[in-house]
C-alpha cells in the first residue's frame, strides 16, 4: 500500500516538472530559439577562426591554368621554399593562394568536331560557361581593386592587361618563364611560361595598406626574380 502511494507521488512530481517545462517552452520558445541560434553562430565562427590556417603572405592567380590539389600544393610549396622569413614565427612558412580561372574571348573557345546532318564539321565551343567566366573576372577585379588584400599577383597576359597593369609598380613586373625560379622548378611550370608576375602598389584599405604586410610581397617578388639555381 505504502509502495503504491510512493509511486503515485513520483508520478505527480514528474507531471509537475513536465508541466513547468511545457509552460516555460510555451512562453519562452522564441527567446530560446533566438539565443540558441546566436550561440551556434558564435561557436561556429570561433571554431572557424581558430581552425583557419594563418598565412605569412597571400597571393592571387588569374588566368587559364587550373591546378589540381597536388599541383597546387607543389606550387605553393615552391613559393614557401623561397619566402625569406617565417614572418609570424609559428614554425613554418605559409603562403595562401587564391585562384581565378579566367579566359579571354579568344582563349575561351576551342574547336571541336560535331556531326551535323550526317557530316563531321568543326565548330567552336566555349571550354567553360560564359557566365561563370564573367563571374570569375568580376570576382578577381573586386579582390584586387577594392579589398586591397593582395599585392603579389600571377596572371595571364590578358588578365594582366585588363585588370592589373594600372595598379602595377613600375619595374616590379616579370615574365615568369624568364626566371630561374620557373626554369628549374617543375612545380612552378604548372603555370604557362607567359604568366606575368607583378607587384601591385599599396592600397588605402586591406592588408596591402599595412607596410609590414606589404613588404612581405615585395620580398617574395624580389626572391622570385633573384632566384639562382647555382646558389
Amino acid at each position: 500500500m505504502n509502495e503504491n502511494k510512493y509511486d503515485s507521488t513520483e508520478i505527480v512530481s514528474e507531471n509537475r516538472v513536465y508541466n513547468k517545462l511545457q509552460n516555460f517552452w510555451y512562453h519562452n520558445k522564441w527567446t530560446v530559439i533566438v539565443v540558441a541560434f546566436f550561440v551556434c553562430v558564435v561557436v561556429v565562427c570561433t571554431l572557424q577562426m581558430f581552425g583557419k590556417e594563418k598565412y605569412d603572405i597571400s597571393i592571387v592567380y588569374g588566368g587559364t591554368a587550373h591546378m589540381e590539389s597536388d599541383e597546387r600544393a607543389a606550387f605553393v610549396g615552391a613559393l614557401q621554399g623561397i619566402l625569406p622569413e617565417d614572418y609570424d614565427n609559428n614554425g613554418k612558412k605559409a603562403v595562401g593562394l587564391v585562384e581565378y580561372q579566367i579566359f579571354s574571348e579568344k582563349e575561351i573557345y576551342t574547336e571541336v568536331e560535331k556531326e551535323v546532318d550526317g557530316e563531321l564539321v568543326t565548330v567552336k565551343e566555349p571550354m567553360v560557361a560564359l557566365n561563370w567566366n564573367t563571374e570569375q573576372y568580376s570576382s578577381m577585379q573586386s579582390a584586387v581593386s577594392k579589398t586591397g588584400e593582395y599585392s603579389l599577383c600571377f596572371a595571364s597576359p590578358y588578365v594582366y592587361e585588363q585588370l592589373l597593369k594600372g595598379y602595377a609598380v613600375e619595374g616590379k613586373t616579370v615574365r615568369l618563364g624568364d626566371t630561374d625560379f620557373y626554369l628549374y622548378n617543375e612545380a612552378v611550370q604548372v603555370l604557362p611560361a607567359d604568366t606575368v608576375v607583378c607587384l601591385l602598389r599599396q592600397f588605402m584599405v586591406g592588408q596591402s595598406s599595412k607596410d609590414e604586410i606589404y613588404n612581405r610581397s615585395v620580398a617574395l617578388f624580389d626572391a622570385i626574380v633573384a632566384y639562382d639555381v647555382a646558389e
